[in-house]
Order: C-alpha cells, then structure tokens, then sequence
C-alpha cells in the first residue's frame, strides 16, 4: 500500500572517532566482493573548508566485524563531496582505483588491495564501465577552477578561463591499454541544442556515469548564470559519445539508471521560457529576489507542488514523458541508488529545518516509502563542507553504508536495512 512508514533500523558498526572517515558519493558500493571490508578514506587532520593541494587523506580498508582498520596508501586529489573516487575494479580480485596527484598532474592509480602496490594510470577516474575496461572521467582540474567543492586540487586545466573549449569536456580512459580520448567537448556540448547558452560563462561537465550493461552513458553539462545558480543539462549518448540527447534542464540534480533506457533523477521542468529566462540571468531581477527566496522557504511537499519538482523517470530514447516516481511521498531532492532488482530505491534527504536528515527506502513496486533512519546534522557541516548522508547498497542489498557527522565528526556508519525490507514482504 502506498505510504509512508517510519521504520527505524539498526546501527551495526561506526568507523572509530580517532580519525575522520568518508566514503564519497551514492553511486559506487564501498564493499569488497566478500562483502566483508569497505574501502573508505581516513582523514587524520581534516582541514576546516575545502581541501587543497597538502591535505592528505588515507586510503583505507575498514573490516568492520574484526575491527580493523588497514591503510593502503595516501591521495590529496580528494574533496568532501565525492572523497577520491575510490572503487573495486568488476571482474578484477582486491583491486581498487582511486585518483591521486603525481607530479602536478591529476591522475588515477591501480592499487592492490592485498599489497598496496600502486600502478599510476595517465587520466583521472569517475565511473568504470561494468566490464572494468574503460573509465568515464571529467577533467577535475577544470571543475576545481569553476566549481571548486567537486574538483581536485594540486593539477592545471589547459584552457581554464575558456568558456567552451574543444580540447576539453568528458573523456574516456581506455583501462587496458591507456589510451585517453575526448569523449564529448564542452564546445560541441555548448553548440548541441544550445540555443540561448551563454558563451561568456565557463561550461564544465560532471557526474558521469554508465548504464547498467555499458551500452549508454549519461552526465551533467553545466554552468553558473549570471547570478550565480547553477544550470544542470542532463546528456545521455551512446557509449563512444554519439547520438546526444537532452533529458532535463534547468534544474537537475542525482540520478540512477534504472535500465539501460531509463533514469530516474530529481528533476522538475520549467516551461521553455522560464528555462530559457534564467539561462539568460533574467531571474536575478531585484523584483523577483524576494519571491526566489520565499520559495526556497517552503516546506518540501509545498516547493514540490508549486515548483513541479520530482523524482521524474525519464526515457533515454524519448518513448515516454517524463512521469514522477513517488510524488507526495518522495518530496524532496536525496541520492537514490537502486537495488540489484530494482525494487528498492535507496535514497536520502538533506538535512531539514531542526537539522535532521532522513535515511529512506522506497519501495518502487507498492509505492511506499519506509524512513529507516534519522540522523543530526551539525550546524558545522554546511554548505561547501557538508556532510550528506550517501547512502549505498552492500552487494548482498540488506546492508546499508553512510557517511554522517551526527557523532561530532564525519565517519562511515553501516545500518541493517533488513528489518525495513522484510516487513514489506
């Protein structure tokens, strides 16, 4: 039955206070092939803002049951918002990838989670294909230049103060051979369908990722108006860049592929001038400021019906409109991430008006939402050093990883979402 269901579940195990520890975003699963140990980031003396070029953070294998914690190595191409990128190679055994600085370059290393042997590798990592043999990356010394909490410190983008440059945008590491191609430019991501883009504002791309068999993958194009909000195109393509299609605008944020034709992401959609008037920066009127920002007041069902947003499920290849998943339930925007069946929808809120943020799963099926977690967020974990719940699956789907700083300080939590998940059976 349709609904929401407050169903608090168990905390199993919390990362120890000696240090800091993240894991980084909602789209990549900590644990290893035994589901046993998580790969997480060890953060001995966290800086107070945004990381830069000297701050280290450890990479990590944390074994929960045995209370061990096993260092690796160190990176300093980390922020607080992704951590490293760091994941386990598919069809590999013990082998992690995560980015690093070598040099003056941001790069990506190979490392040997048995050893800690490490392999340099010539570009950067954000996604892995799910054969393992080709890696999806932006260039994060062009987003730490434009959009700074979600770039990497310590390496130089060629062609930085250029707002739509051809010789940047997404690229594809080739994992085998090495080989590094331009994916898709900024400049034919500002030409497709850009009617009205403005070319005076720097163009960068984020969030790439691919679809569940590879066949397709799909990223943010984005940029900053005028005043200062950012505008989010979400793209998807085939896999070697060809046939590029607009899913969203205006106002996107996270998203999971459901199958290799559909996404669903938070989303809502202006008419085609609104759209159009705040790409241009016309919203930045002194006559609409205070409107905008009793907007942003509104409680989150209230936002979601005046301002249409969603979680929306949107057809890659156009054969459906886009229709909301979960509306009047899911009111506001999270980080979902999907169970092996799909069934489960995995997400998040941020932090609400006493400080609270809601840990949630939602059941895609019977349309029900089950709240299995409650967790404070401190008034010191704000804006650009936030600490956002990102919840992720374990492989066997019952466990749940989050990054919380209710305790004080940022560590790794595991919840048992098994309570949640059999009660609805």
């Amino acid at each position: 039955m349709a609904g929401r269901i407050a169903r608090p579940c168990p905390l199993l195990h919390s990362t120890p206070e000696d240090a800091q520890h993240i894991f980084g975003f909602h789209d990549l699963c900590p644990w290893d092939a035994d589901d046993r140990a998580l790969a997480l980031l060890r953060i001995p003396r966290p800086p107070a803002g945004i990381p830069d070029a000297g701050d280290v953070a450890e990479i990590a294998l944390w074994d929960p049951t045995a209370g061990e914690m096993r260092k690796l190595g160190e990176t300093t191409a980390w922020n607080w918002q992704q951590g490293a990128r760091l994941q386990w190679l598919p069809g590999a055994t013990d082998v992690l990838i995560h980015n690093a600085c070598r040099d003056g370059r941001l790069v990506a290393l190979r490392l040997d989670g048995r050893t800690g042997d490490a392999e340099p590798l010539p570009f950067t990592v954000y996604a892995i294909s799910p054969d393992g043999r080709r890696a999806l990356s932006p260039n994060f010394a062009r987003l730490h230049a434009h959009w700074r909490p979600y770039g990497y410190a310590g390496g130089a983008a060629a062609d930085a103060d250029h707002p739509a440059p051809a010789g940047d945008g997404l690229h594809l590491l080739d994992l085998e051979s090495g080989r590094v191609t331009l994916l898709v430019s900024l400049a034919e991501l500002a030409a497709f369908r850009g009617d009205g883009l403005p070319m005076d504002r720097p163009h960068f791309v984020s969030h790439p990722t691919f679809s569940p068999s590879g066949r397709r993958i799909c990223f943010f194009h984005r940029f900053f108006t005028p005043e200062g909000a950012l505008y989010t195109r979400l793209i998807a393509a085939e896999a070697d860049g060809s046939d590029l299609r607009l899913l969203a605008e205006e106002s996107c944020s996270h998203f999971d592929w459901l199958d290799d034709d559909t996404l669903i992401a938070w989303a809502r959609k202006l008419p085609t001038g609104l759209a159009a008037a705040r790409r241009r920066g016309w919203l930045a009127s002194p006559l609409l400021r205070p409107a905008i920002r009793l907007a942003r007041q509104l409680k989150p069902g209230l936002k979601q019906q005046l301002l249409g947003q969603a979680y929306l499920r949107l057809s890659v290849a156009g054969e459906a409109p886009p229709t909301p998943v979960g509306r009047g339930v899911l009111e506001e925007d999270g980080h979902p991430q999907f169970s092996a069946d799909r069934r489960w929808m995995l997400t998040d809120t941020y932090a609400d008006s006493g400080r609270q943020q809601t840990l949630i799963l939602y059941d895609m099926a019977a349309g029900t939402r089950y709240d299995i977690g409650r967790f404070h967020a401190p008034p010191a974990f704000v804006g650009d050093i936030k600490c956002d719940l990102h919840p992720r699956w374990d492989r066997a789907n019952r466990r749940v990883c989050i990054d919380s700083a209710h305790t004080g300080s940022r560590q790794v939590h595991i919840v048992d979402a098994g309570p949640a998940l059999d009660a609805a059976d």
